[in-house]
């Protein structure tokens, strides 16, 4: 694997990015979600399910809406999907009638324990009777599917969904017979979401095109004395579904974490960090609101030689060095390698997969021998911290496809691989980043990065 150092990193004028118009979003038609069944079912073989429950709510829809189509708003939603081809939807009073979503058929059932405090429960029925009319029986062998999996320390038979919903399976199954079975949607190894079709791509990639256009548009405003809710209205969903929460923090707000925008305003040699979320992809800039090192305090001074060349020599190493058939671990031990989180304080996994959440699932992590596949949508995610400093961010994900995944593109979305390859090839002329034949950019500004923020016209690149 090839190793880029900081000594390969230059801070000089590039051309910034440029994007088209993107047109309507693709939609995933109907018998994409009918293969997605046909995915699980064999799952639920191999693990000898006789019935999955799906829990959903308005932060953990993912696996919910990867077969329902559609996401709970303000309740909790549960799909009961069964071997025998049979489906359940329970919903509350207010998504009730969201069932006619499901691409395909699934039975509702008024379950009003899942509405919200004080509404009406004149349908009422215990958790227990919903699951019983959802074809739950004794001695049935169920798979709870929450939103995350429990790893390392934490290895285990337990579960991510409410414990009435969870008490409920067990009184009804019976205790033995329920398991955690989140990991057949989002094991970074074998999950069926880890692996994503044509159409599903296309869609996400809308997202990850809009966050990227609407991060880049904030970076070109800002400046100091604008508030940060002047610039934070610059990371505007349209009314697109929200991955996450979007980001604006700066100054002493920076320290703060993941915090809403306040009314403070912008000061010269501020550090600042900005991110933006939609299905698909989410993008990332932090840096300093200066022109140069002469803005910041005298003691970060050194800011670009110690920290910001270092970590931009990991982040390039990472984009050339991800590709069908590489390890996890593999990937981890070069970051490590080169940006050591015993002296840069990351403290997270150097990337993970992406879909409708931000991070489904991470196969980069010490000794993992979890391979990269065509059809994984990946972020390039690193966050360092060294006291003193603000940590440098630039964080955005790519698509891996193999030849036939290319050509389904090229034939059926011919603006997204347009889009895919005249990122790669910005990537490539202008930021010395050669990404492998078989991985494309998901964002419109993989790759660039200016630390100094006001300095418009500057980035790293690689030589």
């Amino acid at each position: 694997m090839k190793y880029i150092l900081p000594e390969n990193v230059e801070y000089r004028k590039v051309k910034k990015p440029v994007w088209k118009g993107l047109g309507d979003c693709p939609q995933v038609p109907g018998q994409v979600y009918e293969k997605r069944y046909e995915k699980l079912y064999e799952k639920m073989d191999e693990a000898g399910l006789d019935a999955v429950v799906i829990y959903g709510d308005r932060e953990h829809y993912s696996n919910f809406r990867y077969l329902a189509a559609f996401d709970p708003r303000f309740e909790e939603g549960v799909l009961v999907a069964h071997r025998n081809g049979k489906n359940y939807v329970l919903l509350g009073n207010e998504c009730l009638n969201l069932y006619r979503e499901c691409k395909v058929a699934a039975e509702p059932i008024l379950c009003q324990i899942l509405s919200l405090p004080n509404q009406p429960m004149d349908a009422f029925q215990s958790m227990e009777e919903s699951f019983c009319r959802a074809g739950i029986r004794d001695g049935m062998r169920i798979g709870a599917v929450g939103w995350k999996l429990f790893t390392g320390r934490a290895e285990g038979n337990h579960f991510d969904i409410p414990s009435y919903m969870a008490d409920a399976l067990k009184a009804v199954a019976g205790a033995g017979n329920v398991r955690n079975a989140t990991g057949i949607f989002i094991d970074p190894e074998k999950g069926i979401r880890i692996i994503n079709d044509v159409h599903t791509i296309a869609a996400l990639e809308y997202g990850a095109s809009e966050a990227s256009r609407r991060l880049a548009e904030m970076l070109e405003a800002l400046e100091p004395e604008k508030s940060e809710a002047e610039l934070g209205a610059y990371l505007n969903s349209k009314g697109r579904v929200m991955s996450c929460h979007p980001l604006l923090a700066t100054g002493a707000n920076r320290a703060r974490g993941l915090v809403s925008v306040t009314d403070d305003k912008v000061q010269k040699g501020d550090a600042f960090c900005a991110s933006m979320g939609l299905e698909g992809g989410l993008s990332c800039r932090a840096g300093y609101v200066a022109e140069g090192i002469d803005d910041l305090e005298e003691g970060a001074r050194d800011y670009l030689e110690k920290l910001a060349k270092p970590y931009f020599a990991a982040v390039a190493t990472w984009y050339e060095a991800v590709g069908i058939g590489m390890a996890g671990g593999e990937i981890y031990q070069a970051i490590q390698a080169i940006l050591p989180k015993e002296t840069y304080g990351w403290v997270l996994n150097p990337g993970h997969l992406i879909g409708t959440e931000e991070w489904l699932s991470s196969p980069f992590y010490p000794g993992s021998q979890t391979t990269l596949k065509s059809g994984m949508l990946v972020q390039m995610d690193m966050i360092p911290g060294m006291e003193g400093y603000s940590g440098p961010n630039c964080e955005d994900g790519i698509c891996i496809a193999d030849m036939e995944l290319q050509k389904e593109l090229e034939e059926i979305y011919p603006e997204v691989w347009e889009r895919m390859n005249a990122r790669k090839q910005y990537m490539k002329e202008e930021l010395g980043i050669v990404l492998k034949p078989e991985v494309f950019p998901m964002s419109d500004i993989a790759g660039w990065f200016n630390p100094f923020a006001l300095n418009k016209d500057m980035a790293f690149a690689i030589v």
